[in-house]
Formats: structure tokens, C-alpha cells, sequence
């Protein structure tokens, strides 16, 4: 039997969901792995010392999966009650891949993900997003075609933006403390469009929005204490990691201006200098991009230290309240 989502994963591969999902786990971890499917991830996160129970909606492949997960336990997401099958136990992360796209109530499922988490755990999600521009290109030409998989897998029940991902997770108790992206250029995507279906004006018009080729978002996300400094911090590390995003973009499309530029005017002393201009202007650039990550680093370093401060605390309330439902009477 073969099953569609089935893939395999190599955590080095760059610009990946698996393995930015996987970066964001680490190691060692009790882990609950939401739509599990034949348990190609459950394999790796066993193999870097992680615990694995799943979830799984097609029974098949929650048998496969049971190869390497503790157990997997087999039920409908959106059929609230399958959570009770996990009722009296928490993890250090919970991991979403690529399945609150599919379900009917995704707020519902991710609240109840939150309410698995240990003091301390924190939740991994990966989503596509909708605002691609190969689907803004075919909407423009008046198409919206569903495929097997990818962007418009038929599948998808809801669709995201970065905006509305964030959102998601603000609405189910959770602040979003990293964010990772897939990218995927312009007329490469399963959508099928090309470069013939879009002026030259609007195609600048798209590369103006630096999330444009932004393929799918993998975001990292921790349990809302109410505290207003780790709200503070979380604003900070997004902020810094968009500016991050946006200047390599904008190098990005800078670089290919350099190419074709030379294509166009090659061998003119007008052209010479334009590139010259250019080429500073990338290093500037790059240069500001070290400076933002150097930033991002520190603030990042700060949540962390916030987080471990406030997690001793946490796990001392959580005992104590277990503690005192658990006495008779």
C-alpha cells in the first residue's frame, strides 16, 4: 500500500520543512506527533533520542508508524474525544507537520495540543502558505486549481498566511517565539505557472512583498504565560527575524537584477557602474544582515533565560495544583 505524504527526511537538507521541524525539536525530547502518517519523521526523532507517541487518522499508516513510536493512537483530530487517549500524559513538544491545514476546527485541536505540554514545552507547527505568488499569479489568470499535494493539496480545509498563522496560535495560548521558512522562487511551485502569465509591472509589484516566495512557515511556540516581558521578547525575536528574511530577499532579487542587467547593457561603462552601485549596496546589506542576527541572537538568548527562570516556578505551581486534586475529598 502506498501512502501519499509518505517521504523520506534528511535532517541536512537546507530549505526543508522536515528538517527545519526537526532543528526546532532537538534532541532527547518526549514528543507527541500529531498526524504521524507511516512515521518517517516518528523514525528520525527516535534516532535523535526522542520518545514518540502519535496520532493518525488512517489506520494503515498508524501500523507502520507503531514500528518506531511507543504507540500510536488512531482516531479523527476533529473528533475532539481521540485527545482523551493522551489524557493523562505531557510532553515537551507537541509536533503539528503539516495538519491544521486539514482539519474542519484547527483552533480547537491546537488548544487541546497546548493542554498536553509540560511547564516548560513548547509546540511545532509547519503550514503552507496561501499568499505564495505562483497562487497569486494564477488567481490573476483567473485559476485556482486543486492538486494532490502541495499549496492546494484538495485535502486543505483552511488556508494561511503569516499573518493568520500568528494569529492562530495567539488565539490558542501560545506566543510564537521562532519562525522558519521554506522558500520556493517564482514559477517553480506544483501551480504550474510561468513567466509568461504575469506584465513585468505586476511581477515588481509582487517582489515587493518580501513573503512572496515564502513556500511554507515553521514556527516554533511556547505556552502564553501572561507575562508581558515574554510577549515583549517574542514581538522582538519576530521582528528581528522578518528584517532578517526581508534583507536576504531583497539581496536576493538584487542579484538577479545584477544578472539580468548584464545580459541587457553587458560590456556599457554605464552598466559598469550601476553594478558597482549594486554590488555595495549588497554589501551593505549583508552587512546590516549580520548586524540583525547578532540582534536576533541576543534577544533570543534573553527569552531563553526569561523562560528558565519562570520554568522552575511554573513546575511548582503545576505540582502543587496535581497535588492538591489528587486529595480526597
Amino acid at each position: 500500500m502506498s501512502f501519499i505524504y509518505e517521504t523520506s527526511i534528511d535532517p541536512e537538507r537546507e530549505n526543508n520543512a522536515h528538517s527545519l521541524a526537526l532543528s526546532l525539536v532537538g534532541f532527547n525530547k518526549r514528543v507527541l506527533e500529531v498526524g504521524c502518517s507511516t512515521g518517517y519523521f516518528t523514525k528520525v526523532l527516535v534516532e535523535r533520542g526522542c520518545d514518540v507517541v502519535g496520532m493518525e487518522i488512517d489506520p494503515g499508516a498508524a501500523e507502520k508508524a507503531e514500528a518506531w513510536a511507543e504507540r500510536v493512537v488512531v482516531g479523527n483530530l476533529d473528533e475532539l474525544h481521540v485527545w482523551d487517549e493522551v489524557k493523562d500524559e505531557s510532553f515537551d513538544v507537541v509536533v503539528m507537520g503539516d495538519v491544521l491545514e486539514h482539519l474542519r476546527e484547527p483552533l480547537a485541536s491546537l488548544r487541546q495540543a497546548v493542554r498536553k505540554l509540560k511547564p516548560s514545552g513548547f509546540v511545532v507547527t509547519s503550514l503552507p502558505n496561501i499568499a505564495h505568488g505562483d497562487v497569486r499569479i494564477a488567481l490573476l489568470n483567473g485559476r485556482f486549481r486543486y492538486n494532490e499535494t502541495g499549496l492546494l493539496d484538495r485535502t486543505h480545509v483552511h488556508f494561511f498566511t503569516l499573518e493568520t498563522i500568528r494569529q492562530l496560535m495567539f488565539e490558542a495560548g501560545l506566543v510564537v517565539v521562532d519562525t522558519k521558512r521554506v522558500v520556493m522562487p517564482l514559477f517553480q511551485s506544483e501551480i504550474g505557472v510561468t513567466r509568461e502569465d504575469i506584465s513585468h509591472k505586476t511581477l515588481d509589484d509582487l517582489h515587493a512583498d518580501p513573503e512572496v516566495e515564502s513556500y511554507q512557515y515553521v514556527m516554533k511556540s511556547v505556552r502564553d504565560n501572561g507575562s508581558e516581558e515574554l510577549l515583549m521578547l517574542s514581538r522582538r525575536v519576530n521582528e528581528l527575524g522578518d528584517r532578517v528574511h526581508n534583507q536576504r530577499m531583497r539581496i536576493a532579487l538584487l542579484r538577479k537584477g545584477l544578472v539580468d542587467n548584464a545580459i541587457l547593457q553587458d560590456g556599457l561603462a554605464e552598466h559598469q557602474r550601476y553594478v558597482k552601485a549594486l554590488e555595495e549596496h549588497v554589501s551593505g546589506l549583508e552587512h546590516n544582515i549580520e548586524v540583525l542576527t547578532e540582534s536576533l541572537a541576543v534577544a533570543d538568548a534573553k527569552y531563553h533565560a526569561v523562560l528558565a527562570q519562570r520554568a522552575p516556578l511554573s513546575r511548582g505551581i503545576y505540582n502543587r495544583i496535581r497535588r492538591v486534586l489528587a486529595k480526597p475529598g
